[in-house]
């Protein structure tokens, strides 16, 4: 079965989660960013496996990536379901992403958690 504290750990470290704390943002807030970051974090992998830009990735070369990551084929066949719901995620997560590297004009692999944490931040702020 998949160690998702182990795995979380591999792209969000916790001196990460606590500057995402730190913003005292409403929960649902913090734990988008946090859901943002591990996806940016899950999108270089790919992308640097598949040599296309996070930009170009398309939701089929996402979900056949996790469909080989050994980690999800370990899953039990009750957890399969799990790779879809996370290459879903994973998907919508490039929109958000788009929107933050083309404010911060930058690519998608230059961003910065300080950037993706001001954009969420900069969010809330206009929805008050």
């Amino acid at each position: 079965m998949l160690n998702l504290p182990e795995s979380l750990n591999r792209f969000l470290s916790p001196e990460e989660c606590s500057q995402i704390d730190q913003t005292l943002l409403p929960t649902r807030d913090r734990f988008s960013i946090r859901i943002t970051v591990y996806s940016w974090r899950y999108l270089q992998v790919i992308s640097q496996g598949l040599g296309v830009a996070i930009a170009d990735l398309q939701p089929q070369q996402i979900m056949d990536w996790l469909r080989q990551d050994d980690q999800m084929q370990s899953l039990d066949a009750q957890d399969k379901s799990f790779v879809d719901w996370f290459g879903n995620l994973l998907t919508a997560s490039l929109s958000p992403l788009q929107k933050i590297a083309q404010q911060a004009d930058v690519g998608i692999e230059q961003l910065t958690l300080q950037q993706i944490i001001d954009w969420f931040t900069d969010q809330v702020k206009a929805a008050l």
